[in-house]
């Protein structure tokens, strides 16, 4: 199982995501800290869920299905690791996280979103611009400290 060598807290803004580096110089995204970053504190409930292999339960909606494609689908395989402290996490592709921004992105643009779906579309907004502005994996080698030990 690989192993975390740099964590930190990615912030954008108000929005703060846990992030590590791992031993295989894999990025990811914490399962936790991607759901508290879209504003999801506590698994989705109701009978408007879909199961799905991968996709976290609030990706499965009905309304978000056209927004999905197959390789978003591919980027949610959850990803086990170990921490720096050698506890068992999951966490998610760092690449996953502006897909899934994009997929509440559009879906607001075409006006399909429900009311309980705004703040997460408002927050992947948010995150998307930053992304896009500054690069994923560059934003998190700089949250985790892993920049300067990767210029070294």
């Amino acid at each position: 199982m690989p192993r975390a060598t740099h964590q930190g807290v990615l912030r954008l803004d108000d929005i703060e995501i846990e992030v590590a580096i791992l031993d295989n110089g894999q990025r990811v995204i914490t399962q936790v800290g991607f759901m508290w970053g879209l504003g999801r504190i506590r698994p989705p409930k109701g009978r408007q869920y879909r199961r799905s292999p991968n996709l976290p339960g609030f990706l499965t909606m009905q309304n978000l299905v056209p927004f999905i494609g197959e390789a978003l689908v591919v980027l949610a395989n959850r990803i086990e690791f170990r921490t720096e402290q050698g506890v068992k996490a999951v966490g998610y592709a760092a690449h996953f996280l502006p897909e899934v921004c994009a997929v509440f992105v559009r879906a607001q643009q075409a006006g399909v979103l429900k009311v309980a779906q705004r703040n997460i579309a408002h927050r992947a907004g948010i995150i998307a611009e930053r992304l896009q502005r500054s690069g994923t994996t560059s934003l998190i080698d700089e949250a985790t400290g892993y920049r300067e030990t990767r210029d070294l």
